[in-house]
């Protein structure tokens, strides 16, 4: 179920995949995708993967179907963009389309889904497929202390796919922190 749920939302679909598919497993999964594809259609069934993957389908075989619903939706907002696949990034730049009133939200620092597909390169590659948006960056924290933000800003910066941005705060510097080293996961929580 993961793998096919990784398929749709990489807009892959049953014909694609069984092209693609290579060794046993893969070749096992197309089977399997073919066979859960035709149950879902035999009981006009759709998964949740399904829902987005369809409509974005819809919308790019259906040109009247998409220039309705850009009308009705005249403005677009996706909070935690960071954490977005390929699918919903697609949906977002249809619905927009038109009006090109999509905003944003999100820190590519802060990705942590791409075990279910999020693409944190599809946030970074935002401002070149929307040349016309502008870019805030929130750097103010309100939240953690100097000491806190430096420490992360040394581990995070080394990434090699991420926006260059440093936080700072108004905050007390508060008190300096330790590292250590636990032997397990029980010895680290307590």
């Amino acid at each position: 179920l993961s793998s096919i749920s990784a398929a749709k939302n990489e807009l892959i679909g049953v014909d694609e995949y069984s092209a693609k598919s290579g060794d046993f497993w893969e070749r096992s999964v197309a089977r399997i995708y073919a066979a859960y594809q035709k149950k879902l259609r035999t009981n006009d069934a759709m998964d949740f993967d399904d829902l987005i993957m369809q409509t974005v389908s819809l919308f790019e075989t259906q040109p009247d179907v998409l220039a309705r619903y850009q009308e009705r939706f005249s403005y677009c907002l996706v909070d935690e963009y960071q954490d977005v696949n390929l699918v919903q990034y697609k949906f977002a730049d249809l619905i927009s389309g038109k009006h090109r009133n999509i905003v944003i939200v999100g820190d590519d620092d802060q990705s942590i889904y791409a075990w279910r597909g999020a693409d944190v390169s599809l946030m970074l590659k935002f401002s070149s497929d929307h040349p016309d948006a502008k870019v805030i960056t929130l750097a103010q924290n309100y939240r953690s202390t100097p000491n806190i933000l430096e420490a992360a800003y040394e581990v995070i910066r080394h990434n090699r796919t991420r926006a260059e941005k440093k936080l700072w705060t108004e905050n007390p510097t508060g008190v300096p922190f330790t590292v250590s080293e636990a032997g397990t996961e029980n010895d680290e929580a307590m």
